[in-house]
């Protein structure tokens, strides 16, 4: 009996992990949702930063959603989201912030998001907003 092949996923799960680029500035908490994407059955990390990526580098990584916060080290989200959306138009982006929400997300929709969520919703809000934009794709 051969055993499967590195990567294949075990009998009676879905056929394929949907994947996600995690782009977050602050290390614990990009562990943390990177953590909680890993616990889920249909969701991989295929990608992280800390700072806003070129876009080539998403692209690469082939996600099939981006997670990102609007508030970067060196850079602005809503920019990152806006080069993303003339690139790849079809991708699913999933904006985030802690600071001033509402005035964020309006902001971050504008750009090109796809969805939104504020970082005191928790885990199981994000992963819900994560699989709500890739079901609408």
């Amino acid at each position: 009996m051969n055993p499967e092949p590195t990567g294949a996923l075990p009998a009676g799960s879905p056929a394929r992990k949907r994947t996600v680029f995690v782009i977050e500035d602050h290390p614990l908490m990009r562990r943390s949702i990177i953590e909680a994407i890993r616990r889920e059955p249909d969701l991989a990390v295929c990608g992280q930063a800390e700072d806003a990526p070129e876009p080539t580098v998403i692209m690469a990584a082939r996600p099939d959603v981006v997670l990102t916060d609007i508030q970067l080290k060196s850079s602005n989200g809503l920019e990152l989201i806006r080069q993303l959306r003339s690139r790849l138009p079809d991708l699913p982006i999933v904006a985030t912030t802690m600071f001033e929400v509402r005035r964020t997300e309006r902001l971050a929709r504008e750009a090109g998001a796809s969805g939104f969520i504020g970082k005191d919703e928790g885990p199981a809000r994000m992963i819900s907003i994560i699989r709500e934009v890739l079901n609408k794709g």
